[in-house]
């Protein structure tokens, strides 16, 4: 019997060790880069979650806000401090003086009022021009109409003071119908810078605001609402 002796190549063998070893070495840091990958995806798209969440809180948040404040606009009272000031402004402008009707001092007093108390929403409007950009990218046309119809009806009541102060530089007319629409005419103003209904037993400005809040409560509550105690969203 022939014995046969082999002997190992051990060089060669380590070689191809080696070999195998950097082989799954490179598939450990393909892995490793998939899952970091993967990872950053995960967390970049949570980030972005909250951002919308936050968003979503701040546009409700604001919407809420400016109708409070359209509802101070439009406030029928006035209390003596903000009279005072309201008369105060109109003397300085000469629109009243010592012989200026009562009527008159009435009428042009309410239109100053509407315009100052816009004015001291500034940075609520202010707030509405910087969100309306971002709101309308991540949440839709839907939403920048709701929250344009706070300007809207902004607008109406700021034309609706001006309009009323220029009551008194109108003749009352002589005719019993011209006098009937002049009345109509004001009547349709105040119903507009006041709060109420108007002789058809609706409020136009507030009935505006409150849809506007509606589409926003329907779009973003949802949205709002799918966050957790914990600081994640919830899956489907």
């Amino acid at each position: 019997m022939i014995a046969i002796c082999s002997s190992i190549d051990w060089a060669a063998t380590g070689s191809m060790l080696s070999g195998w070893a950097t082989l799954l070495g490179a598939g450990a840091v393909v892995y490793a880069a998939h899952k970091g990958a993967d990872t950053f995806k995960q967390w970049r798209r949570q980030k972005n979650e909250e951002r919308r969440i936050e968003l979503a809180e701040q546009v409700l948040t604001l919407g809420y806000k400016l109708r409070r404040a359209i509802e101070g606009i439009r406030s029928p009272s006035m209390w003596e401090g903000e009279r005072s000031e309201v008369y105060a402004e109109l003397h300085k402008n000469n629109l009243i003086n010592d012989q200026t009707p009562i009527e008159h001092m009435g009428i042009l007093a309410t239109a100053q009022a509407a315009l100052l108390r816009s004015d001291s929403y500034k940075v609520l409007w202010d707030e509405l021009t910087d969100t309306l950009p971002s709101a309308k990218a991540i949440f839709g046309n839907e939403i920048e109409k709701a929250l344009d119809e706070f300007w809207t009806q902004r607008y109406r009541i700021f034309q609706g003071a001006i309009s009323y102060a220029n009551i008194i530089k109108r003749p009352p007319a002589r005719t019993e119908e011209g006098q009937e629409r002049q009345l109509q005419r004001r009547l349709e103003i105040e119903a507009v810078i006041w709060s109420g209904k108007d002789e058809n037993g609706v409020d136009t400005v507030g009935d505006s605001v409150n849809a506007a809040i509606q589409t926003i409560e329907t779009e973003l509550l949802s949205i709002i609402r799918s966050h957790t105690p914990f600081g994640t969203t919830k899956r489907s």
